[in-house]
């Protein structure tokens, strides 16, 4: 019997649904046993006209789209629509509330005399041809494809009877009782929000509320994300493709604060946030150093009186957590993520005890700043990835990546214009710099806390770390010597926390999660993407700005020795 020939298709989109193709991995070799593939562009250079089933993509805008649609129908048995964009029109049909001339000057300038710009309101593929079936999806499930490319290689289904509606904006203001705010005119209800907090974290904040094309992201009852216990991740902001989601904007304050010359403002600048605000400049391949030289400039340009680097207050909490360790026999939390110690008062109360708030980067930071400045009229900024620090309120201000390119922007500043020259942050503490790897990736701190403890109780780091993956994403890891044993639990995927905080969790001396799903450095006050390039890119570049060091036992050495005499002064 003759495999269904089977042909790819793309239109206006991102091309994301057929990336879930490809990433089918070992269930490829499924479906090319199922069907024969005879075009696909993302992946083959052959093409061919005759063909069975189409896969369609995208959404139609152009008057040649729909010439090139209806002869693609024409060829094929079987028309199948393939993700949002091509079921409804997606977030292309959200330019039709706009002219087209004005959505084409904006978007391109004066190019009317080009055939491949001339644009028309956009359309879902069934406003131009007929469709058998309609694979919904922003992206599209996998699993989904592979059902019904079983189903058509075997007995083809009848024909899906989808109920069709318009993406019209929707209802309501901007819920803005949280840090996180909701823009329900923005939200095309991809649903990926939803994905993430509920089937990634296991947070369960979001939900959706309503019937058809009245659904909308929400909170049960209608509470809003802070009274349903959001843990203030922001990865609900990093997964949504149209902005529905933001942060609550502090930039207009710390303007104000700059502006009054009576004010003492010290920024604290966390170099993981500047690794996505360089990608708000234009051009490539900029130095990450010189950058922040330009970036400390323009701030004291601007009455910034401190230009802090936060590094330093990261070693400092992981000193106390690792002597935390060495002096107690309880089990701890990694103290370093605001948004585990949210989710720990929310989620599990009882464990309320074996978190330790004066451990963390933040008091250590506000502690130092205030004995050091004394100021009556300090103020502190902290620039970080981090949206959860917004819901303290010891800083004076908080911005996030986002918010610094915005404070720039606002202030007419072009960095540029700066010298970056022999500037560097202030120094309070006198502290090597240098980038840390994880246990088990680059985004945990677990191993540096434990070599802390083991070094400051037996003064040296010879004995080898043992690591134990329990299953994926979750690995035990200990210092087993005659001196002495220490252990701990890292988890790096939070749907499988709650089974282990239920069962024996306290033989560990430390514990570490995170909900951000890279680590700080895809944070929810990062320039939102979810490229792992993009993330890989990032990493590389801290790296070089920091360096990586070898020398295991200098640097904690070094890390102890500044802990203990910061002890004496705050």
């Amino acid at each position: 019997m003759m495999k269904p020939r089977v042909a790819f298709f793309d239109f206006a989109s991102c091309e994301g649904c057929q990336l879930q193709v490809i990433n089918l991995e070992e269930s490829i070799l499924d479906l090319i046993d199922a069907v024969d593939i005879v075009s696909f562009r993302e992946t083959m250079k052959e093409h061919s006209d005759e063909y069975d089933i189409a896969f369609i993509e995208g959404s139609i805008v152009r008057p040649m789209d729909e010439e090139r649609l209806k002869k693609i129908r024409s060829n094929a048995k079987f028309l199948i629509a393939l993700g949002d964009c091509a079921c409804t029109g997606g977030v292309n049909k959200l330019r039709n509330l706009l002219p087209v001339d004005e959505v084409v000057e904006k978007a391109y300038g004066d190019v009317y005399d080009n055939k491949y710009f001339e644009v028309e309101p956009a359309k879902a593929i069934d406003e131009v041809v007929d469709v058998d079936f309609y694979i919904r999806g922003c992206p599209i499930r996998k699993d989904q494809l592979l059902y019904y490319v079983n189903r058509f290689a075997t007995t083809p289904p009848h024909k899906n009877l989808d109920m069709r509606f318009d993406v019209v904006p929707k209802e309501g203001e901007v819920d803005a009782r949280s840090i996180i705010q909701y823009n329900p005119k923005k939200c095309i209800l991809c649903r990926r929000c939803h994905v993430v907090c509920n089937e990634v974290l296991n947070v369960h904040t979001i939900g959706i509320s309503q019937k058809g094309n009245r659904s909308i992201i929400s909170t049960p009852f209608g509470v809003g994300l802070e009274g349903n216990k959001c843990i203030f991740c922001g990865q609900c902001l990093v997964s949504c493709p149209v902005g529905a989601f933001s942060e609550k904007s502090d930039v207009n304050k710390v303007s104000a604060m700059l502006k009054d010359p009576s004010n003492f403002v010290v920024f604290v600048v966390d170099p993981i946030a500047i690794t996505s605000f360089i990608e708000t400049l234009p051009g490539s391949d900029r130095d990450m150093g010189a950058e922040i030289g330009k970036i400390i400039t323009a701030l004291k340009e601007m009455n910034a009186k401190r230009v802090m680097d936060f590094t330093p207050y990261t070693y400092l909490s992981y000193a106390a957590q690792g002597e935390y360790i060495r002096d107690n026999r309880t089990m701890t939390f990694s103290s370093w993520c605001p948004s585990v110690q949210e989710y720990l008062e929310k989620f599990y109360p009882e464990y309320q005890r074996y978190t330790h708030p004066e451990t963390s980067p933040a008091n250590f930071l506000l502690k130092t700043i205030k004995s050091k400045y004394p100021e009556e009229n300090l103020k502190i900024v902290l620039v970080s990835p981090c949206i959860a620090y917004k819901t303290s309120d010891a800083f004076d201000g908080v911005l996030t990546s986002r918010e610094l390119s915005a404070l720039f922007k606002s202030n007419e500043i072009d960095l540029d214009l700066y010298s970056c020259k022999k500037v560097d942050f202030d120094k309070d503490i006198e502290m090597e710099r240098t980038y840390i790897r994880g246990v088990r990736s680059d985004y945990s701190y677990a191993r540096l806390i434990l070599e802390i403890a083991y070094m400051s109780k037996f003064h040296n780091l010879d004995v080898t770390l043992n690591v134990t993956p329990i299953e994926d994403y979750v690995y035990e890891f200990a210092f087993d010597s005659e001196e002495g044993f220490f252990s701990a639990l890292l988890i790096e995927d939070m749907s499988k926390l709650r089974k282990y905080l239920s069962k024996g969790i306290e033989k560990y001396n430390l514990v570490e999660f995170y909900p951000c799903l890279h680590g700080c450095i895809s944070g929810g006050g990062q320039v939102l993407t979810n490229s792992l390039e993009t993330i890989d890119k990032r990493i590389a570049m801290l790296k070089e700005y920091k360096g990586v060091t070898d020398l295991k036992n200098d640097f904690i050495s070094q890390v102890i020795k500044a802990y203990s005499q910061l002890k004496e002064v705050i």
